[in-house]
């Protein structure tokens, strides 16, 4: 089923002026209910200007956005309700907690839907258990955190808002490889666990490779591909003419293939490379 239905998406700024600019330019896609869609493309080409339609934080030049077949700008006074449905995680969300607790960063958008007493408690301490909070953090500061439990802290407190739709803008943006594997495994856990829909922005080919189901490829503020995550990785030299570039695992196999070794080139995580790898071995053992 589609939950979320972009037709022809077009955002001008500078409108009216000698500087007017197209950052999106008329864009349209659909994206089915549970799936992980990955949005890649180099700086400056549109992308968090295009995630910034789907909960109306932005409003359309021209074009329109649909959950659920429902236009969300149908009725502007209740765009509050499809913010609830699509909840929005930007850079560096850290940054943007402000209560005296954990438990309280985490519940502020719940409490904002009208839940309260026991069905908010339960509401924290079911996204905590989803996502690796441990209950004797819900009493500390925020602020006494380390920086990657700060920012598990923010995106929980847009997860326990329970959205059909989850939009990340760069998740590990910052952080050390431990902190970025926390975060991309927190992501997939609460979509296993809930069954939403969720939509993230990375420059990280290797994470794009391991955890979506398609990719989305923007470029000057268009799209150019859309479509499963292995077609679009296959197709390595349409990226590297818009300055992108396939995971550095699939960059080995090609270097293989280009010595004359006989390799597969849809190999896009190391899982999948040390699988090909040891067949081979097999293989050869038993010619």
């Amino acid at each position: 089923m589609s939950v979320l239905e972009v037709k022809n998406l077009t955002h001008c700024y500078g409108g009216n002026t000698p500087f007017i600019n197209d950052a999106v330019s008329d864009v349209s896609f659909t994206v089915e209910s549970g799936e992980i869609i990955g949005i890649i493309g180099h700086t400056g080409s549109g992308k968090s200007t295009l995630v910034s339609h789907l909960n109306g934080l932005l409003k359309p030049t021209d074009g329109t956005v649909l959950i659920e077949e429902k236009d969300i700008w149908e009725n502007p006074k209740e765009i509050r309700k499809i913010r609830s449905k699509v909840g929005l995680v930007f850079q560096y969300p850290e940054y943007q907690l402000f209560e005296e607790t954990v438990f309280d960063d985490i519940a502020f958008g719940p409490k904002n839907m009208g839940l309260s007493g026991d069905e908010l408690k339960k509401r924290v301490t079911e996204i905590c258990e989803i996502i690796g909070i441990k209950p004797e953090y819900l009493e500390k500061s925020p602020f006494d955190l380390s920086g990657g439990e700060k920012r598990r802290v923010a995106i929980a407190g847009v997860m326990a808002m329970r959205p059909q739709i989850i939009v990340f803008d760069e998740p590990i943006a910052g952080l050390d490889p431990k902190g970025r594997q926390d975060i991309m495994k927190i992501i997939s856990e609460y979509r296993k666990a809930t069954g939403a829909t969720v939509i993230i922005i990375s420059h990280s080919m290797e994470d794009m490779a391991m955890f979506t189901d398609k990719l989305l490829v923007m470029s000057r503020g268009k799209l150019v591909i859309f479509d499963k995550t292995e077609n679009v990785f296959k197709n390595g030299k349409e990226l590297q003419k818009i300055g992108l570039n396939v995971p550095i695992v699939t960059r080995v196999f090609y270097k293989l293939k280009e010595m004359g070794i006989d390799v597969p080139l849809d190999v896009f995580t190391v899982e999948k490379a040390v699988e090909v790898l040891k067949n081979a071995k097999a293989g050869d053992r038993n010619a």
